[in-house]
């Protein structure tokens, strides 16, 4: 049986210690506040975002440190490692994927490396790493666990639900008619992140939490979702209440569903800013 190892980032909402403990790899994204450079889930958690927001200071991200990734791959061979598959937060929203393929051929180990671009963000990524995890410790190969991966990636839809633009708009997330209508007009926005159009794109608006609710149940069941084939996540920054409400809300109109609540990590809040997410995941 091949030894496989499965590696991803910090965007998955993974920590350290959840990390040893399902015997996965995670390379830490990189945030930066007026100029001091943190990673993340190790040196700076969900709160310490929460306080920087609130105090609107300069908040940037970077990819995981190239070198760290090399490292962790020569690690990783010289471990008896057969194989390397990485699960990626999405390429659009992060340099995070080239930095992976990058560190694999730096450390030359591009021949015995799958890496998986998710076009997403927090759960269908932790999701994608849990399966690929369990599937690996059953023995199955790597064609196998990629190819279920790539289902589980190519089927998500993530549902964003900011409490404003203002850190969206600020890191060039969302522009243009999109940005007006949450600014000027105070009109409530649902963005969408999938991996058919590579961008954050408006799903619909709202002047209710309430009709943004219907426009995702409405969208999630046009796509063929169900408490039977799926799974919910929802993420959130200093939102948890309107995640609440939306779980309320599903309950409602189509019970049964099993969800999982997620704070945000702080790679992805400096950019959601205060916000929450719907993610419907496919079981595997």
């Amino acid at each position: 049986m091949s030894k496989i190892a499965i590696v991803t980032d910090s965007g998955t909402s993974i920590t350290p210690k959840q990390a040893e403990e399902l015997g996965i790899f995670v390379a830490p994204l990189q945030v930066i506040i007026d100029g001091t450079e943190f990673q993340d889930l190790i040196t700076l958690q969900p709160k310490d975002i929460v306080e920087a927001l609130r105090a609107k200071r300069d908040i940037k991200t970077s990819q995981p440190n190239v070198g760290f990734v090399e490292d962790l791959f020569h690690r990783l061979k010289a471990e008896g490692y057969d194989h390397v598959i990485v699960v990626s937060l999405s390429s659009v929203l992060s340099g995070t994927y080239q930095t992976f393929r990058l560190g694999a051929i730096n450390a030359e180990v591009e021949s015995m490396t799958s890496i998986i671009d998710t076009f997403s963000i927090c759960g269908p990524c932790k999701h994608a790493v849990i399966v690929a995890k369990r599937m690996a410790d059953e023995g199955k190969s790597v064609e196998e666990i990629v190819h279920i991966v790539n289902i589980i990636a190519k089927d998500s839809r993530t549902y964003i639900l900011p409490d404003n633009l203002e850190q969206l708009i600020h890191g060039g997330r969302v522009k243009g008619a999109t940005a007006l209508l949450g600014t000027l007009l105070k009109i409530k926005l649902l963005l969408k992140i999938d991996h058919e159009v590579p961008a954050i794109e408006k799903l619909d608006t709202a002047r209710t939490d309430v009709k943004l609710f219907q426009a995702i149940v409405e969208d999630m069941k046009a796509r063929g979702n169900s408490p039977k084939t799926h799974k919910i996540y929802l993420p959130n920054c200093e939102s948890a209440d309107r995640a609440e409400a939306f779980k309320a809300y599903l309950n409602e109109k189509d019970p049964g569903y099993e969800f999982e609540f997620i704070v945000l990590p702080a790679g992805v809040a400096a950019h959601t800013g205060f916000a929450f997410g719907v993610q419907p995941v496919l079981k595997a």
